[in-house]
Parts: C-alpha cells; structure tokens; sequence
C-alpha cells in the first residue's frame, strides 16, 4: 500500500487534488483485480496477450480458406451449368436448322410440281394493284398516281366545296402498255367507251396539236384511300397523247364512281363521280424497250361540270387537285405495298 506521510499531505499537495489522486488509484486497482479474476475463470483475459493475439489471426486464416474454397465450388458449378446451357443450346439450334431446312425443301418441290404441271404458284394480290399480266409485260410503263384533292387557287368549284381546307389523298397504280400482241390497237379501241374516247379528244383545244389514238389505260381495279381503310372504285380509263409544234402532253382519263356515296365522312371536300382528267408533260418513248418518260412534277386533276362562270351555262373544266405520277417500282420501295 502506498503511504503518504500527513505533512506532506498538509504541506505539498492541496486536499481536493490529494483526493481525486487517491480515488483514481482506487480505481485502477480494483480494475486489476478484476481482471486477474475473470481471467481466471473464463480462460482468457481481457488485454491482449501473445497467446490471443495468435487465437485471432488463426480464426482469420481459417475463415479466408474457407471463403476461398466456397468460391471454388460456386466457380466450378458455374462453368458446369454454362457448359450444359450451352450443350443444350447448340442441340436446340441444329434441330431447329433441320426442321427449317426440310420445309424449304418441301415449299421448293411443291412450286416445281406446280410449274411443271402448268400451274403458277399461288400469289396474293391487293385489290389496289395492277393485274399480272399488265405488270410483267410492261414494268416499265407502270405508274403510281398520287392524288391530293382538295380546293386549289382560280378553281370554278362550288364555293362550299373544300371551303374547310381539308383534302382528300389517294394512289392509283396504271399502266400505259402499248397494244399488246393479244389485244391489238384496233380492239383496244372499240373496248373503251365512247364517253372516254370524246371526252379526252374534247380536252384539246389547240387546233395546231396532233391527237394520237385513245387507247386503253390499265389500272388496279380500286383507289386506295386512307391507308387502305377505305376505297374508290375505278371502272375504266383512257389514254392519248397531244403533240404540239414544241411540247407534247400525255392526256389521260379515269372513270370513278367516286367518294359521295361512300360510308367515310371527308367533310366538306369529295371526289364526284364521273370521270377525271389528268395531263403531263409527255418527253418521247424509248426505242430500245417501249418504255415512256413523263413529268414527275405536279399535274392538275380536273373534272367536266355545267355551270355559269363563262357568261352562259355550258360544260366546264374545274380543278379539282393536283397529282403527281411516280414510277411503280419506285413507288413500291418507298411505300412498302
């Protein structure tokens, strides 16, 4: 035990700072004491020793082995089941490759038994498009007319007629074929009607143009309006040329029966039924294949009605629109039908 003498408690050391001297030794002692005794009993002690310190970095050791070896498992379970996904899947594939192939080998034999037997496989056709023979004979002579009907600037329509603004838009697929081997020049004539062949000699007014034989203009059997969703029937329809002493027109004509009767609303704008006249700049035909070259820049659409514009009531020519005429196969990559 530590003893400090009285005097030098009375004479050196203050009595609050003796006291909280003695009270912390007190403390550190019975901490001591505690120590010894718990460790004692629970077989190890509470500061570090070297033999715990040893105890520590063992379980560490072991708990990394241990880590280590479970990520080996995971990793080799892995690469198992990788392996068998990927048995399975090469498996998958070359059945479906053999299924593929052997349906590709029945779909050939059945087109050649078709056309050795004189048959053509089965093709399927919009009602929009041309027919298969006009395609074939003379691609390069088919045309996709895209038509915008609606009121245009200087037109003798009624005034409520499109006052609204709205328009009408509609393709129609044709074909100028010249008179083929099967049909000759002479039946082509006496096949169109005579309201056709007038009505577009009655279009030219120049006396100093040159007007060829009206002949018969191949066309889908429908108008394609609003994406397909609805349609305008096409009856028949007519073709000339107009050459004049320094520019020659391509003149053509379509009986429709139009959109007045049909069940979509269009407002206030329609196609009346009758016939509509189209005109073109027309630039020669190829001799090499037949082939025909026109504008491809905007044409008017026009159509025959009585009225009073002139001074006296007769037959008048009124713009219905504008159109324009893009090669078919042109028309067909950029629409996708």
């Amino acid at each position: 035990q530590a003893t400090i003498s009285t005097a030098t408690k009375n004479s050196l050391i203050p009595s609050g700072v003796y006291q909280v001297t003695m009270a912390s030794q007190v403390v550190t002692f019975a901490i001591i004491l505690l120590s010894t005794a718990v460790g004692s009993v629970s077989g190890f002690q509470l500061l570090p020793t070297d033999k715990s310190l040893h105890t520590t970095v063992s379980r560490h050791h072991h708990h990394n082995i241990l880590r280590q070896h479970t990520r080996g498992r995971r990793a080799l379970f892995n690469a198992a089941n990788n392996d068998k996904v990927s048995t399975e899947a090469e498996r998958l594939l070359s059945k479906a490759k053999a299924i593929r192939d052997e349906l590709e080998g029945d779909s050939t034999t059945d087109s050649k038994q078709k056309i050795v037997e004189g048959k053509s496989p089965i093709q399927i056709k919009s009602e929009f498009c041309l027919p298969a023979t006009t395609t074939s004979s003379a691609s390069n002579n088919n045309y996709r007319l895209y038509l915008d009907v609606g009121r245009e600037p200087g037109t003798w329509m009624d005034p409520r007629w499109g006052a609204s603004g709205r328009r009408i838009e509609c393709t129609i697929d044709v074909s100028f074929s010249p008179a083929s081997d099967d049909a000759p020049e002479e039946e082509e004539l006496l096949s169109l009607s005579e309201e056709i062949t007038s009505g577009l000699i009655n279009t030219v007014t120049s006396k100093s143009s040159k007007l060829s034989p009206v002949l018969k203009l191949q066309h889908g059997p429908f108008a394609r309006l609003r994406s397909g969703f609805d349609k305008m029937k096409i009856n028949e329809g007519g073709y000339c040329i107009e050459s004049a002493p320094k520019s020659s027109t391509m003149r053509f004509c379509l009986s429709v029966s139009g959109t007045e009767g049909s069940t979509a609303s269009y407002g206030d704008v329609s196609i009346p039924e009758g016939k509509l006249y189209f005109a073109l700049p027309y630039f020669g035909t190829s001799q090499s294949d037949g082939s025909i070259s026109i504008s491809k820049k905007e044409g008017t659409i026009c159509v025959k009605q009585y009225g009073w514009n002139t001074g006296w009531r007769r037959e008048e020519s009124r713009i219905l629109g504008v159109f324009r005429a893009v090669p078919l196969e042109e028309a067909r990559r950029r629409d996708k039908f």
